[in-house]
């Protein structure tokens, strides 16, 4: 009787560990390349998500004049921007020196950009959405590769399609001034990173019977013993 309940105890508890176990899509990373510019996301833990854009100037078509990086926004990130915040440390948000003088950040308001409102006062699709209207804009050096690290107050659930993205170049480093061609406006796609590590219910189920195994094998020798 003992060893049946011993096995079924071990059977439990291997299932159990071998069950599959969510984790955070930590390491996944995104990436697309428009007009001369390479956007990438990577999400670097469960609430914080790097922004990388760089090119080298005069881009493409739609954004051969542009010269200044002016604002951009994201949806499709799994927050509900009613009630979730961001805040981005990179070029052009307040206090920022380098990553390791980040300053006080750019809080992003729960708006997104338009092709007639360009600088975060769109009433669009909130509260799925966040904008960055950085102030005043960022030139566009030969070459440029700018970081923003954007931080969350509440754990991100990227979509499948990726992180949808929209972004303003102009032409001016004043706030107001009007975009350059696109706003580029699509879902950056995306590969898996490294998954954080989770039992194999096979290796898991294996080891369950070896300590089962031992177990019984124990308790003869001790039974023979006495």
């Amino acid at each position: 009787m003992k060893s049946t309940k011993s096995l079924i105890a071990a059977s439990a508890l291997a299932a159990a560990l071998g069950s599959p176990l969510s984790h955070a899509a930590i390491g996944d990373v995104y990436s697309a390349l428009f007009q001369g510019v390479t956007f990438t996301f990577t999400q670097t833990d469960a609430d914080t998500l790097k922004f990388e854009l760089a090119g080298n100037p005069p881009l493409g078509v739609d954004w051969v004049t542009a010269t200044f990086l002016g604002a951009f926004d994201l949806k499709d990130i799994g927050l509900d921007f009613g009630t979730a915040t961001g805040t981005a440390f990179g070029p052009g948000t307040p206090g920022f020196v380098d990553a390791g003088t980040p300053g006080t950040g750019l809080l992003g308001l729960n708006s997104q950009l338009s092709a007639a409102s360009q600088d975060c006062l769109a009433n669009g699709s909130p509260p799925g959405s966040i904008c960055f209207d950085i102030n005043p804009n960022v030139a566009l050096t030969d070459p440029f590769d700018y970081v923003y690290t954007i931080n969350f107050s509440s754990a991100l659930n990227i979509a499948s399609t990726g992180p949808h993205l929209q972004i303003v170049l102009t032409t001016d480093d004043d706030n107001g001034a009007p975009k350059v061609g696109s706003l580029y406006s699509q879902s950056v796609p995306g590969t898996p990173g490294t998954p954080v590590p989770t039992p194999d219910s096979g290796s898991v189920m294996l080891l369950g019977l070896a300590v089962l195994g031992f177990s019984m094998w124990t308790r003869k020798r001790t039974a023979m013993a006495a």
